[in-house]
């Protein structure tokens, strides 16, 4: 072999060797690119990474949640107790967009097995469920909280039919457990009130507000820790002397939530109310736009229009009011209160004014039409007293409530906010966990099927006919 040749193959070899080590550093700078790229995309928020894509948006999170998550200045750790390997997706995937909304937010899971004592220091945890904590207080997140069964459905059909409500659940449990304050309220009884039925006082727990029973004929007055009062619908007039003592406690800055049947006869009431600047609208509300009552009611049945306004502000969007039989409330133009409207009837509405002994609903020349507030906050900034009169006895009843699906309920948790000061968070809607049914209409089902059963396998059999024969020419 000549020195030329050796030369030849010397030369191929350091190319080749050259070559190699290009391959080999280009191999592990792709790897390294890779591995990079993935780091960065799992420090990616997951709302990011994953996109949702459920029918009902199971994980994305409303307003209401983010708005609270963004202003979190308390840091929150959320503890889901689940074996691993058995965990809720859907929990596991909405805790991440918690997480993503607010540094402030954090979730770890909890194995029992891993950690059986990690229980017993939450009263009322359990497997499934999900505990939030900060530095000094901590509340509970059932797995039943999250997952709300239709019992009428299963009665009725035996089907298991679920609704989510995860999302409500840990966004009320988040304001819970980052408040460091809590109210009293108390319910005036002794006059035939309506007590709050559990759809209302669940509302107020939510906001921190605890509901006590006072009757001022045995206590003789107001106690100091009270908040707020209520008097909800009252069959009797209050006396001159809790009359006195409610004006009182109302001229020292107190919130008061007054809630009247406009066929009983409350002078005592009445006055304190008009003390603050309202007084009543004679006549019963009757509707003509058939958009605010319900069909197939009577019109005296209002679904008013919901001003917004702080007062409302916790009312979801989309949501109503339902009051039925009610009658306005007029305003004092030279009162030292300020009013908001919170329910207003339609501008085609009237007040029937002769209504105990109207055969019909009819409108008379008499009746004064227009636009009638059915609920008015009022507000002294100087003494810092907060007064709301709603003029329809079937408000705060449970009935009411659930034929709205509880906007009712909504607006008095509402309400108690804006008496504490507290910021609002609305009920969030539950989401379905019903797979919605695909239907096909009744003048596509012989094209579909002439399309699947004929023509798709005869093109696929020319098809293969065709691939064949120019492969058997080749």
């Amino acid at each position: 072999m000549n020195l030329k040749d050796n030369w030849k193959k010397l030369h191929g070899s350091k190319k080749t060797f050259r070559n190699g080590v290009y391959a080999s550093v280009l191999a592990v700078v792709v790897l390294a690119a890779v591995i990079l790229l993935n780091l960065v995309v799992r420090a990616l928020p997951t709302k990011y990474t994953e996109l949702d894509i459920s029918t009902s948006e199971l994980f994305t999170l409303s307003d209401t949640s983010k708005n609270l998550l963004h202003e979190l200045q308390t840091d929150v750790t959320a503890y889901y107790l689940a074996t691993s390997g058995q965990e809720d997706t859907n929990i596991t995937r909405l805790l991440d967009r918690y997480a993503d909304e607010s540094s402030h937010f954090n979730w770890q899971q909890r194995d029992p097995v891993l950690y059986p004592t990690f229980a017993e220091q939450y009263e009322g945890a359990s497997t499934g469920c999900v505990v939030l904590t900060t530095a000094d207080n901590y509340t509970v997140v059932s797995y039943s909280d999250m997952y709300d069964m239709d019992l009428e459905a299963y009665y009725y059909s035996g089907s298991q039919e679920y609704t989510f409500e995860a999302e409500n659940a840990l966004t009320a449990a988040v304001a819970r457990v980052i408040r460091t304050t809590s109210y009293q309220m108390y319910e005036l009884t002794g006059h035939g009130e309506t007590s709050l039925e559990s759809d209302f006082t669940d509302t107020l727990e939510n906001a921190g507000v605890t509901v006590t029973s006072l009757n001022l004929t045995t206590t003789g007055s107001i106690p100091e820790d009270a908040d707020s009062l209520i008097i909800n619908a009252p069959l009797a007039d209050v006396t001159a002397d809790e009359a006195a003592m409610l004006s009182n406690y109302v001229e020292q800055g107190g919130k008061l939530l007054v809630v009247t049947d406009f066929t009983v006869n409350t002078p005592n009431l009445d006055a304190v109310l008009s003390s603050c600047g309202m007084t009543r609208q004679t006549g019963l509300l009757v509707e003509t736009d058939a958009d605010h009552y319900p069909y197939g009611y009577p019109q005296t049945y209002l679904l008013p229009n919901i001003d917004a306004n702080a007062v409302t502000a916790g009312v979801s969007i989309g949501m109503m009011i339902y009051t039925p039989i009610a009658q306005g409330i007029l305003q004092s133009e030279d009162s030292e209160y300020t009013f908001t409207s919170l329910l207003t009837t339609s501008d085609k509405a009237y007040s029937l004014q002769d209504y105990t002994n109207a055969e019909t609903v009819e409108k008379s020349e008499n009746d004064p039409e227009g636009g009638f507030d059915v609920a008015v906050a009022a507000e002294n900034t100087t003494t810092g007293a907060k007064v709301v009169w709603i003029n329809c006895p079937n408000t705060l009843l449970s009935g009411t409530n659930q034929s709205v699906s509880g906007g009712n309920a909504q607006l008095l948790g509402s309400i108690a906010n804006w008496f504490n000061g507290e910021q609002t968070t609305a009920v969030i809607d539950g989401k379905s966990m019903s797979a919605a049914g695909l239907s096909v209409p009744n003048a596509a089902i012989v094209g579909l099927g002439l399309l699947f059963i004929f023509v798709v396998p005869i093109v696929c059999l020319i098809a293969g006919v065709v691939v064949c024969l120019i492969r058997r020419r080749r």
